[in-house]
């Protein structure tokens, strides 16, 4: 297996835990400790049965296939057919053990009905053991991965939009897997045999069930991977503990995924007949678990409390102790597959069995230390499995020594050094420009001032470039600073009220600054115009129509509007008309940062000015004295621009400032509650992460975009509870049933000061909490429509630009449609509004689509079109601009 493939297993096994990860504190805070203790219960011994339930086959199948004695669609063929008899026993012996872990009847019924679910979890794992015998790593992944995936999205959606119990989640937590049974059976039907299969008259039956039972001991480190605890664990240390437990071990697990990988590797055939060189997977295993588990003991005092809330507090002493058990699990199970690989299984499932046992008796001895003593009984049972594994090791001659699997040679930290050496001057490497040696134009020479630096980087930039930069800088500067000054001087208004004190300065700061963005705006616009002949009126037409119609609509209802309804179609023409290269959106992205570090900085400085607390937080979980609001009124805003801004992290040059304003909006982000937002943040990161995988592949985000954009249309018409969605689902209502008297034209932006719609909706609310219910009521389908024409232009753009090495816009769309479902004061006309318009005008009319790369072609290091910056990995290269474009 190569080295390509061993990363990629690793990242898929890291994803299980960070899903785990990702849906715990949903979970949690939804739950409770109690719920969260059930929820385990109810689950894990449906995920433990579909590693036991395979009954060995699983190993049996990988060895026949590997050893090209079973086809990849014969060995599909026996997965299903030995579904029937394990799911009977599966589905029995569950029933029977639930008798054991719940004395409650309703408890007991629905633990039945998860039951029914465990066979798709058993023939999964077949289809595993057979893709693994086939060296089908990708399938491997997707049959691990999809499931983690949907499993996560559905659970941080139920979490968020409705009431849940453990008894629901655990329904989507075990029934998630049938896509991974779907995906595993179409890539085996599908495969190519890798070699010839050796004629047999028929399936070896005989041998896979010979090989099954020699392999069936060695099921139970399964059992012992899981933690056997978590299964029996309800009736000996009770709900609450366990649900410590639960939570120390998702966080505990997630070094194990180096080790579960480096055992495929090992397992496998090798590439090479030197031994030592075929075990360096296995030292790099265990250093990598012993560092990792290191840095989660250390941070885990403040880091538990802060991801699961202060109830969970009680959870980081098992975390510590579970951390360092990790290690010895990692050590467990790099001897095991080495036992297995050189034919010693009888000493691999000696030691599983022994330590399980071990591991059950400590715990009952234990168990009145509750959680702590749950994770002092996984340790124990680690330790005597590795211990024996161990002395089994020393018997295998190839091997020589335990050295030669746990601790690094120098030629190990020697390509440590290189790795990392080769990433950090990866990460230094000057940025390729389009002048300079070998392009054929002179590099100018730097200068030596700062006002001359400014005035080169402008000539370079373009003007079109310089001043939408100053268009943000000033909306940015509009927003916050004259609501910092209207906080400072008037103090923070009440909640959920449109009484704001009068500020003098703040009004006229934001004045003169609303001013100087319409000047800005209409001189791009002029100069954009007069120097140049823009073409695809059709599209700034779409964009006009949308901001015009609601303006338009207000007119239509005896409502005058500001000068500053001129703001964004004069920002429209600007950009049509300059067509500024789409990776200044970058300035967002470095805004966002400061604005984190400023909110943060503001909150320990007044804390009573940038920090909800009390009523106003209503029921989420208080962190560090309230919910950060910065200069923001209230934390949901301030979570809106920072999860609209996240994307655009990605445009900075310098590794250093970008690595740094993520993590800074990521801290402020969780600090102000806002759930949407920080589903919209993970969203941008995991389509990150997954873009970077499949090496530019614009799909996964193209499908969270295309998935909120469905929530967006769907969710407020199908809503039907008015206490749904923490309220929302009054507001729908009353704003659909308002918009149905007027649905052409709606009814203005200033609906919402209506009295009557204030009574219908149930409060004083400036927004419809939702994009497409906002847009109907305030600008009615004359707005909607062409609102919905502009994000399809720009989705279209944004993937034509990701396959061109520049992710930033699509991760931009999947953030806005990931919040615009129950949030809608980001679409405000106003300059309010910028970190929304601003972006999607300079995607859909400033970009002009670039050729998708070829598959063997690396990122490009020169811009496909003289408007076009390039990035190089995840860096911003600008070129030169030609004279025609000064």
């Amino acid at each position: 297996m190569s080295t390509r493939k061993l990363v990629s297993a690793s990242f898929a096994n890291l994803l299980i835990p960070i899903s785990g990860l990702l849906v715990s504190p949903f979970l949690s805070r939804e739950l409770g400790p109690e719920g969260r203790g059930v929820y385990a219960a109810l689950t894990l011994p449906i995920v433990v049965w579909g590693w036991i339930g395979t009954f060995g086959l699983q190993d049996a199948l990988s060895y026949h296939v590997r050893q090209r004695q079973l086809s990849s669609r014969a060995a599909a063929k026996v997965s299903l057919v030995a579904m029937a008899p394990l799911s009977v026993l599966a589905v029995g012996l569950l029933a029977v053990l639930g008798f054991v872990l719940f004395s409650d009847a309703d408890q007991y019924r629905e633990f039945l009905v998860l039951a029914l679910l465990a066979p798709l979890h058993v023939v999964a794992n077949l289809f595993i053991g057979a893709l693994t015998g086939n060296s089908d790593i990708s399938g491997l992944n997707l049959v691990k991965v999809v499931p983690a995936m949907v499993r996560t999205g559905l659970v941080i959606f139920v979490c968020l939009a409705f009431d849940v119990n453990a008894y629901q989640a655990g329904l989507i937590f075990a029934g998630s897997v049938l896509t991974g049974v779907v995906l595993g059976l179409v890539r085996l039907w599908a495969a190519p045999d890798t070699g010839p299969v050796e004629a047999a008259p028929r399936v070896p039956t005989g041998s896979l069930i010979r090989y099954a039972l020699l392999c069936l001991p060695g099921v139970l480190a399964a059992v012992s991977s899981a933690r056997l605890g978590q299964i029996i664990g309800l009736p000996l240390i009770g709900a609450r503990e366990l649900g410590y437990y639960a939570v120390a071990v998702s966080v505990a697990e997630i070094p194990m995924v180096m080790a579960t990988a480096a055992r495929s590797m090992l397992m496998g055939r090798q590439a090479s007949g030197d031994v030592r060189a075929a075990t360096q997977v296995a030292r790099l295993a265990v250093l990598a678990s012993g560092v990792a588990c290191s840095v989660l003991a250390l941070i885990a005092g403040f880091a538990v409390p802060l991801v699961f809330g202060t109830a969970f507090t009680p959870a980081v002493a098992p975390t510590i102790i579970l951390c360092a058990a990790t290690v010895l699990y990692a050590c467990m199970t790099i001897y095991s597959a080495a036992l297995l690989a050189h034919n010693r299984p009888a000493w691999s499932s000696t030691a599983l069995v022994t330590g399980s046992l071990a591991g059950v008796v400590a715990l009952l001895v234990l168990a009145r230390f509750g959680a702590v003593g749950a994770a002092v009984a996984s340790f124990i049972g680690y330790a005597v499995t590795m211990i024996i594994t161990a002395l089994g090791v020393g018997r295998v001659p190839e091997l020589r020594s335990l050295r030669m699997l746990t601790v690094p040679y120098d030629d190990d930290l020697r390509l440590i050094r290189n790795r990392v050496a080769t990433i950090t001057a990866r990460l230094r490497r000057a940025d390729v420009t389009g002048s300079g040696p070998g392009t054929g134009t002179p590099a100018e020479p730097p200068s030596t001032s700062l006002v001359g630096r400014a005035v080169a980087a402008g000539h370079r930039l373009g003007p079109g470039t310089v001043g939408a930069a100053a268009l943000i800088v000033v909306a940015w500067l509009r927003i916050v600073s004259a609501q910092t000054m209207q906080l400072l001087t008037a103090g923070r208004p009440t909640f959920n009220s449109r009484e704001v004190g009068g500020s003098p300065v703040a009004d006229l700061i934001g004045d003169g600054l609303t001013l100087l963005y319409l000047l800005l705006a209409a001189g791009l616009a002029a100069h954009g115009l007069w120097r140049h002949r823009p073409t695809g009126y059709r599209w700034l037409a779409v964009a006009l129509a949308a901001l015009l119609a609601i303006e338009c609509a207000a007119l239509l209802h005896g409502q005058t509007p500001g000068a500053v309804a001129a703001a964004f179609p004069l920002t429209a023409i600007a950009i049509w008309a300059q067509r500024p290269r789409t990776a200044v959106l970058g300035v967002i992205g470095a805004l966002a940062g400061l604005t984190a570090l400023g909110s943060m900085i503001f909150a320990v400085v007044r804390p009573d000015l940038a920090l909800l607390t009390g009523a106003a937080a209503g029921d989420k979980t208080v962190l560090l004295g309230g919910l950060l609001t910065g200069p923001y009124l209230h934390s949901n805003v301030l979570g809106l621009a920072l999860a609209l801004g996240v994307a655009f992290v990605f445009y900075l040059r310098h590794p250093a400032l970008r690595w740094t304003c993520l993590a800074l909006i990521l801290v402020a982000l969780y600090w102000t509650g806002s759930r949407t937002s920080q589903l919209a943040a993970a969203a941008v990161v995991g389509s990150y992460l997954a873009i970077r995988l499949l090496r530019g592949q614009s799909w996964p985000a193209s499908v969270l975009f295309a998935a909120g954009a469905l929530l967006v249309g769907v969710v407020p018409l199908v809503t039907s509870d008015p206490a749904s969605f923490s309220e929302r689902g009054q507001i729908w209502g009353g704003l659909l049933e308002r918009w149905s008297e007027s649905p052409l034209v709606g009814w203005g932006p200033e609906v919402f000061q209506d009295p009557a719609v204030t009574a219908l909706i149930g409060g004083q609310f400036n927004h419809g909490h939702n994009v497409m219910v906002q847009l109907l009521v305030v600008g009615g389908l004359v707005a909607l429509v062409p609102f919905v024409l502009l994000c399809a232009l720009a989705w279209k753009r944004a993937a034509a630009l990701t396959a061109g090495g520049q992710p930033a816009p699509l991760l931009f769309l999947v953030a806005l449609a990931q919040v615009s479902w129950l949030e809608a004061s980001h679409v405000s006309t106003t300059l309010t509004g910028y970190v929304t318009w601003l972006p999607i005008l300079a995607i859909a009319l400033a970009t002009r689509p670039t050729a998708p790369l070829p598959p063997d072609a690396s990122v490009p290091t020169a811009p496909r079109s003289p408007e076009q910056p390039t990035v190089v990995r995840g860096r911003l290269s600008v070129p030169m601009p030609t004279t025609a474009e000064q």
